[in-house]
């Protein structure tokens, strides 16, 4: 057949093609000469080798399922053949156009930086003024009804709704009830919305004073565009992040590591490359948690620790016993209500806890040292 693609190069890398399966119901028309014919090689790198298999494939096949176990622990991003991850856009200051771009952009960069003003004032006036009208409203229908109610002609207005005969005979009453209901509408609406703002936590000293910072040196927008970053108190976060002495501190701890092995374990190479200002510095917040969940992990075994160690290897009466338990108590609950943002019965659930692990080993030690009771 002249126009018959040659076996081998149906095979070929070079055509993408893959077949996987040939259906006994087509003839195949294909033909080579028999001094080139080789017969088809197939390889399961899963099963031993077939006698199709010469012995110098059987070094490609080992190789292959070396490769197989390497590639289950490498990431699987690095297994992709194409360039798609060269595609994605990182987060770069610099890249924004000087002005509100770049401080938008300094915004959405870091859960620390998601600031804004709650206006708290604002929406206490305006509360306010509503507050005051729907009272003066209120006394209004409270007058009136008891004018109505001191009438023998107009009393029944206050036993009917004001809908009765089609509200005709009570106006003044309808119409303002419709203007209560109007102004409780909007009264509501602001009250709910501010009670859910100021739910939002506020940021602390050190998270503002770094958003307040960068906005007045980097000079991106007019001096009376950036009035409002002098409201220290009237900001809100809109994430939650843990705001303890232990936190706080770690954050001037990583004030001061610009540069050395801190620097590459704490900065990814994104935080990196989100700007080149060398007075702006970026780190890994899930990096610092996990350190930050490592000492107070540390800690606490060790305030754990230290009075079994110091009940087993000293011999102490148990009254002294007793002391040390709560004297650790003590400074175990210190450490938990200054290194966390535990609640108080977090707190009061933990040293309880703990005091209970003590009372339990001195008990047992106890009664080790002396035997048990006759």
């Amino acid at each position: 057949m002249a126009n018959s693609m040659p076996l081998q190069d149906l095979h070929s890398p070079g055509n993408g093609f893959l077949i996987t399966d040939f259906s006994p119901a087509i003839e195949l028309s294909l033909q080579r000469p028999e001094s080139v014919y080789q017969p088809v090689q197939t390889y399961d790198t899963n099963h031993s080798p077939s006698r199709l298999e010469s012995a110098r494939d059987l070094p490609n096949a080992r190789s292959r399922k070396s490769r197989q176990i390497f590639d289950m622990f490498a990431p699987k991003r690095s297994r992709i053949p194409d360039n798609r991850d060269e595609n994605l856009v990182p987060i770069n200051l610099e890249r924004h156009v000087k002005g509100y771009p770049q401080v938008a952009a300094y915004i959405n960069s870091t859960d620390d930086t998601v600031l804004f003003r709650r206006f708290g004032d604002l929406r206490a006036r305006t509360l306010l003024y509503k507050e005051v009208r729907l009272t003066a409203l209120e006394a209004k229908l409270a007058k009136l009804d008891k004018e109505d109610k001191e009438k023998d002609v107009t009393a029944w207005r206050v036993a009917y709704s004001i809908d009765y005969n089609g509200g005709k005979r009570n106006e003044e009453r309808k119409a303002l009830i419709e203007e209560i209901d109007v102004i409780l509408k909007e009264y509501d609406e602001l009250l709910l919305r501010d009670s859910q703002i100021r739910r939002l936590g506020r940021p602390s000293q050190r998270v503002h004073r770094n958003f307040m910072d960068w906005i007045w040196t980097q000079n991106s927008i007019g001096p009376a565009d950036r009035e409002f970053i002098f409201h220290e108190h009237d900001f809100v976060s809109l994430e939650n992040y843990e705001d303890s002495w232990l936190d706080n501190l770690m954050h001037r701890f990583m004030s001061y590591c610009k540069k050395g092995v801190l620097r590459r374990i704490f900065v990814t190479d994104a935080d990196a490359k989100k700007t080149t200002n060398k007075k702006v510095h970026y780190y890994s917040s899930e990096r610092l948690n996990a350190t930050i969940k490592i000492l107070i992990a540390v800690t606490s075994a060790t305030l754990l620790l230290i009075p079994i160690f110091l009940f087993l290897s000293i011999n102490l009466t148990p009254k002294t016993m007793a002391a040390l338990t709560l004297a650790f108590s003590f400074v175990f609950a210190t450490i938990i209500s200054v290194t966390t943002t535990a609640t108080r019965q977090e707190v009061f659930a933990g040293t309880a806890a703990y005091c209970a692990v003590l009372v339990v080993f001195i008990g047992n030690l106890q009664q080790k040292q002396w035997g048990p009771s006759p």
